[in-house]
């Protein structure tokens, strides 16, 4: 089985993964992700192209948590998530709300061994409304019900197939700019960061309770630079605005259109023009809209 992202992840880039791997360089060494969230783009690279070493990190300390159960003990996982579907799937709607609501609360308190993190993390994932991540500022999951239809808590065949991808894989909760310091020259590296808002009412970057404002994405935009001065190959998606355009001025600027696929109300979902910036010349970018060489 082909591994896909064991979560719905805001920012997932599952349906872009094409147009990204278009952009890739032709050869490159060692494979990094520092912002991996839901990881569509690492499982295409890891199954279908040969890399040396491949890094993913994450600040989100319970989503690295699930990967690491997934990579060191899938089994159980696995068997702890069978009986959460099994108890889960036998209640009423009214009980499953009691049950998604409780649970949320043993997630958030964190009196709970890894395992139990990882589960809790992939059920409410499966079960909450619209399938997604968000954390206040104490680090608190809030997002609420979703009363989905037969969720499919309990995928054993992907978790097992995630968890192959990352044997050989390190994985670290760190911040994204000591997740990079040893890249060499000849490695690829993607930053998939909380994209800077394009309005007031967009801003959503609460994948963690650290947030991610200018003063990040200028830190970014310099690690950008020295990870560029070092011969990698850097590649960085973020949204269309003209303070992203400003920061990286000096790079070759892709423009394309995404699908936003989670919002709230039905009719504020479509395609938003966002950018992919590299620190190379990408000899096919996925039909973007222009691309603006340095």
């Amino acid at each position: 089985m082909i591994a896909k992202p064991f979560l719905k992840w805001v920012g997932g880039k599952t349906k872009l993964v094409p147009e990204l791997v278009a952009m890739f360089p032709k050869k490159f060494n060692n494979y990094y992700e520092p912002f991996v969230g839901g990881g569509a783009l690492f499982y295409e690279v890891v199954q279908k192209y040969k890399v040396g070493f491949s890094s993913i990190n994450d600040i989100n300390k319970k989503l690295i948590t699930a990967y690491i159960q997934i990579k060191q003990d899938p089994k159980g996982l696995i068997k702890f998530l069978e009986e959460i579907d099994k108890e889960y799937k036998k209640l009423s709607l009214k009980e499953q709300r009691g049950y998604f609501n409780l649970t949320r609360i043993k997630y958030n308190e964190g009196n709970i061994d890894d395992t139990m993190t990882a589960a809790y993390l992939i059920f409410l994932n499966k079960t909450c409304f619209n399938g997604m991540y968000r954390e206040n500022s104490k680090g608190e999951y809030n997002i609420p019900f979703g009363d989905q239809k037969n969720p499919n808590i309990c995928d054993e065949e992907n978790i097992l197939a995630v968890s192959r991808c990352l044997k050989d894989t390190k994985i670290t909760n760190l911040s994204f700019e000591d997740s990079v310091k040893k890249c060499n020259k000849g490695d690829l590296i993607y930053f998939d960061p909380p994209y800077y808002p394009v309005n007031a009412t967009s801003n959503f970057t609460g994948y963690s309770k650290n947030s991610f404002g200018e003063t990040e994405q200028r830190k970014l935009r310099d690690v950008f630079i020295s990870l560029a001065k070092k011969d990698c190959f850097v590649m960085m998606s973020n949204s269309h605005t003209p303070f992203i355009e400003e920061l990286y001025k000096d790079f070759y600027i892709n423009y394309r259109y995404a699908a936003r696929s989670i919002n709230s109300k039905g009719d504020k979902r479509g395609k938003i023009k966002e950018v992919v910036v590299t620190s190379y010349p990408t000899s096919g970018t996925g039909n973007p809209i222009l691309c603006k060489g340095r």
